[in-house]
């Protein structure tokens, strides 16, 4: 019995309450939400915890597991608070500050978010994470130059951190610096060999400025190390486009409709932002209309004369304007 109660002390200490009366009851709640959270029941668990609170729990510890909790049910405001009292408690909390940050991101609060991770930075200059992460968030504020500070700043304290050559990537892909934003994530490529997102997004990029063949062996190695079977289907369907265009092959889509005043409406509802594949399974009468009106790859010969040459005069993405048909009027898209 005295262990046992010796045992309760200490996880009482830890939690910031006396014992043994109120403080075994809160330990009680805390072992229930720890035994909870084992089974992957975190509501159930955040219940425990927070009735260990109403009873009294109030360490720095205790706070930071209960913010974890809300941060995994969803409860981002009270992660927040859970959080700032913790740092009340004990202001030298480096991951703390971190996870404020990530709290008031979750929260759209991008200010607040940036605010604490630069605390974060002046606790632990050196912390190349605590760096990337801020780049990230700059750039998320749009403020590109702060961003690109930071993950200067990030590379020269660690030259192997892979975060920033992918936030790297994705800085210099938003300015259309496509050469640029290839070569940071073949370094990330280079430092993650298993890195999917990589591979994906050079072959992306590769593909985009017409270098099909290069876009082609990446795609591949993105497939090769997908582990998720949707992520793997996707990655098929863009090699299955890559290997068309390569193979000369187009893609379109169209709608169909009865008469061209109803065709003429549907260019001017495409013209103020509609979207092509949702009106073609609203309005169209051809038989992929659930397929939002893809016509899938086809060759030279494979479609009706009259589709394949309005297709081919097409530039990508352009739509075609009303053409007749014997069986209606069309309105084409070209998508490769």
């Amino acid at each position: 019995m005295r262990g046992s109660m010796k045992f309760i002390g200490l996880i009482a200490a830890a939690i910031g309450m006396a014992t043994p009366a109120s403080g075994q009851a809160i330990v009680e709640a805390v072992q229930r939400g720890d035994s909870l959270l084992a089974q992957g029941q975190p509501k159930q668990a955040l219940a425990e915890y927070e009735k260990a609170r109403e009873l009294g729990a109030g360490s720095a510890i205790f706070l930071n597991r209960l913010a974890s909790l809300y941060m995994q049910t969803g409860g981002y405001r009270q992660a927040a608070e859970s959080l700032q009292q913790s740092l009340a408690e004990d202001p030298r909390q480096l991951p703390v500050y971190s996870a404020l940050g990530e709290a008031f991101l979750a929260m759209s609060q991008l200010d607040s978010s940036i605010f604490y991770v630069e605390q974060a930075s002046i606790l632990a200059p050196s912390s190349t994470k605590v760096h990337s992460t801020l780049g990230y968030l700059y750039m998320q504020a749009g403020q590109s130059e702060r961003a690109r500070e930071r993950l200067d700043r990030a590379l020269a304290l660690d030259a192997k951190n892979a975060e920033a050559y992918r936030l790297y990537g994705y800085y210099y892909a938003e300015k259309d610096s496509v050469d640029q934003a290839i070569e940071q994530y073949q370094k990330l490529a280079e430092l993650s060999p298993d890195n999917v997102e990589a591979y994906n997004n050079i072959a992306f990029l590769l593909a985009g400025t017409g270098r099909y063949a290069a876009a082609l062996e990446y795609y591949k190695r993105a497939k090769d190390q997908a582990q998720d079977p949707y992520l793997a289907q996707a990655i098929t369907a863009k090699i299955e486009e890559v290997q068309a265009v390569l193979a000369g092959e187009m893609r379109a889509r169209y709608i169909l409709v009865e008469t061209e005043a109803s065709a003429l409406e549907i260019l001017e509802k495409i013209a103020q932002g509609a979207d092509f594949s949702q009106l073609a399974q609203q309005l169209s009468i051809a038989p992929n209309a659930n397929q939002g009106g893809d016509l899938g790859f086809f060759g030279p010969g494979e479609l009706m004369p009259e589709i394949e040459e309005v297709v081919v005069k097409l530039k990508v993405g352009e739509l075609s304007p009303v053409v007749e048909l014997p069986v209606g009027y069309i309105v084409v898209q070209r998508l490769n």
